[in-house]
């Protein structure tokens, strides 16, 4: 069974660029793979709670998914995801539907379909986890809708995911 708890806590510390132990690198690199190979087709939590004290809940906990999954892969397997095909797909995945959102909805580049997947993004653009984009400039773009309020940010979101997202 998939521990969500344990992946939350593991991508958080691969993001603060903190290093694995022997047995979360394990985890990340052959455990998550086997529990999630099927990610595409996974009946997700209806809800998850952060460790950062934040919900969240419908389709943005498959955003918040596969972000963590980025952040933590990229620790194990480097930028690129070099040996790890369950994390280039992922990778993949993540990149095709923010295009989709750019091309087909209209979206701002960079943004997902509503604040919170874009909150979950966000520090995956910063730490140049998606090698089909200049993710450079995809954060400094998300990040002036966000200190602009424009577009799904003209509602100020939920203050500890916003708070997660923009820790740097």
């Amino acid at each position: 069974m998939m521990d969500y708890d344990r992946l939350w806590a593991v991508a958080d510390l691969a993001r603060a660029g903190k290093r694995l132990t022997a047995k979360e690198a394990i985890y990340i690199g052959t455990d998550v793979p086997l529990y999630l190979a099927d990610f595409l087709d996974l009946d997700l939590p209806k809800t998850i709670r952060h460790p950062d004290g934040f919900s969240v809940s419908g389709a943005p906990v498959g955003t918040f998914l596969r972000s963590a999954l980025l952040l933590a892969g990229q620790r194990v397997f480097g930028k690129r995801y070099d040996l790890s095909v369950f994390y280039q797909s992922v990778e993949r995945d993540l990149a095709f539907n923010i295009m989709r959102s750019n091309f087909h909805n209209g979206y701002p580049k960079g943004a997902f379909c509503c604040s919170q997947c874009t909150l979950a993004l966000y520090p995956v653009l910063q730490s140049g986890g998606i090698k089909y984009f200049d993710c450079a400039e995809l954060a400094k773009d998300v990040r002036a809708l966000i200190d602009g309020g424009k577009w799904r940010f003209a509602t100020a979101p939920n203050a500890k995911m916003l708070a997660w997202s923009l820790s740097d």
